[in-house]
């Protein structure tokens, strides 16, 4: 199977993914440390099918970055609780991302990629 273009992979692959798929894919390409996973993963247990993924009460997924010495420096949630849940929008939370200590929400991956980029560019000027 050949290369897809960028046209055809925007439309094929990322139009169909979820926005915290799109922030680990953009986090990969910039090369910053995180993690990416279940939010509550203790709480994926069969006998409790409103916590499981697409259950009412979805713990959902989030998204931890690191500095270099792999100390957590902030985090995007999705899931149940969060800002923008419904809309499967992201919340952001943590001083190094945002230039405050409170959370951010109903953010998409870009958005929280531009927000980081611009707060780590004014800390390196």
């Amino acid at each position: 199977m050949r290369n897809m273009s960028k046209k055809t992979w925007k439309l094929r692959v990322w139009s169909h993914m979820t926005e915290m798929q799109k922030l680990d894919i953009l986090l990969k390409h910039a090369k910053v440390p995180h993690t990416y996973g279940r939010r509550w993963p203790e709480m994926d247990r069969p006998d409790c099918q409103e916590y499981l993924p697409g259950g009412r009460h979805d713990g959902g997924e989030q998204i931890i970055a690191y500095d270099a010495a792999g100390n957590r420096i902030w985090d995007g949630i999705w899931g149940w609780g969060s800002y923008g849940f419904e809309q499967g929008l992201i919340e952001v939370m943590g001083t190094k991302a945002l230039g405050h200590d409170d959370v951010v929400g109903w953010l998409t991956a870009r958005q929280v990629t531009k927000m980081w980029r611009c707060r780590n560019a004014a800390q390196n000027r």
